[in-house]
């Protein structure tokens, strides 16, 4: 076991003002001090518990197609002559594409508690979607305003509501502001933060173990039982010698060794960091699977994991997304005729032996046909293919094929 004794700037050195009994800490100018707040995006996302969960929540959204769509003949269907269309599925703005602006949507939705997103509009229509950036918009709920400082983007002024996409995360004033995730799970951060830092701080240091030497003679206890030059070259080379590798040190009897650290296994680092991660999967809403925790022990149990984070975690922003982009982008005078909403069938991608089942039962239905199921695999559509087919198993239970009744011969013509 390496042993390191306390030294400030790592060298041995004595307060000279502090008398028997009192320590003299010091800490690697590298490491940080203990305790840690997390208060701060980048002090969280330094955290693997906060950037997996983020990355989950905003990959998967931001891989969901948001499409506009019009209702013809009674059901709705993707429009893809509208000018929403190209904004909304392939480049929103000229600095962003579809998936990067809904990504950093939701991440300055889950970590600053708001994103904001301004309107462009050419001759009426809507031409540009603009994230802003961080720290550039300030909303004012009495006037319901927003007033936008961005440098980045280039603009500058007080706009309306209409003007202005407002994604909020969890709300404490009645849903007019979002809160940002890492302000209410600041405690638990800070705890998986400490943990992280004495870990780094047990590795940095080689594990070594923080100790004193001090005099036992007379009875005393201290450094004053002997004089620190007396003191001093015997803790330098039991340092040394342990550096070197001996494992077995000879010190003077009257001397004696008082550990001070304490080993991480007694400190239970490793349970308080297993149980940080899912108490910050519990604050984002994402299965501990999706963190890499481990938690599942079959296919099962990771599938009703699956079905779980679709329900309960992804589906409620899902609708709060859809239900801002339709209030801002669709007139209220069109409403029953555009939509705009997420193609969900990205979410339910499974194993192939599962999803061919499942089409098997969409084309006996006659939901899908065959042409339909070619153009989700990228081929060419077939003659005939366009036909509705339904499977012929089964029929009325006072059908002639249950009761084996047979059909009557029709007359010969003679």
């Amino acid at each position: 076991m390496n042993i390191k004794f306390w030294r400030k700037q790592q060298k041995r050195s004595v307060d000279t003002g502090a008398g028997a009994g009192k320590a003299i800490q010091a800490r690697l100018p590298s490491v940080p001090s203990q305790p840690i707040d997390v208060t701060s995006t980048n002090s969280a996302m330094q955290l693997a518990a906060v950037y997996r969960c983020v990355s989950i929540l905003s990959g998967t959204i931001a891989s969901l197609p948001l499409q506009v769509k019009r209702k013809k003949n009674g059901y709705f269907s993707i429009d893809c002559e509208n000018e929403l269309h190209s904004v909304l599925t392939r480049r929103p703005n000229k600095r962003l594409n579809s998936f990067d602006f809904m990504q950093n949507a939701i991440i300055q939705m889950v970590n600053n508690g708001n994103a904001y997103i301004l309107i462009r509009r050419s001759f009426g229509e809507v031409s540009e979607l603009i994230l802003c950036a961080n720290n550039s918009v300030c909303y004012d709920k009495f006037s319901n305003r927003y007033v936008i400082s961005d440098g980045i983007n280039h603009i500058s002024g007080v706009y309306d509501a209409d003007d202005i996409i407002h994604l909020k995360n969890k709300s404490l004033d009645g849903g007019y502001t979002g809160v940002s995730t890492i302000y209410y799970a600041s405690r638990i951060l800070s705890i998986s933060a400490s943990a992280d830092n004495q870990n780094l701080q047990t590795f940095q240091n080689g594990t070594k173990v923080k100790a004193l030497l001090y005099g036992a003679s007379g009875g005393m206890s201290g450094i004053d039982a002997l004089d620190f030059e007396q003191t001093s070259p015997v803790a330098d080379r039991v340092e040394a010698q342990l550096n070197s590798g001996k494992d077995i040190i000879a010190i003077s009897e009257d001397l004696k060794f008082q550990q001070l650290s304490i080993n991480p296994v007694d400190a239970q680092l490793l349970e308080t960091k297993k149980f940080s991660v899912l108490d910050v999967c519990r604050f984002y809403g994402v299965n501990p699977d999706k963190a890499f925790a481990g938690q599942s022990t079959n296919y099962k149990a990771s599938e009703m994991g699956q079905v779980s984070f679709l329900t309960d975690t992804l589906q409620p922003i899902l609708s709060q997304i859809e239900a801002e982009f339709n209030a801002k982008l669709v007139p209220d005078k069109l409403s029953g005729v555009y939509k705009i909403n997420f193609d969900l069938e990205a979410l339910y991608q499974t194993d192939l032996t599962t999803r061919a089942a499942y089409d098997k039962s969409m084309y006996e239905l006659g939901v899908f046909t065959t042409n339909h199921l070619r153009m989700k695999q990228g081929i060419a559509p077939v003659d005939g293919g366009d036909t509705v087919m339904v499977s012929c198993n089964v029929a009325p239970i006072n059908s002639a094929k249950i009761h084996g009744e047979q059909n009557k011969e029709l007359p010969k013509d003679e």
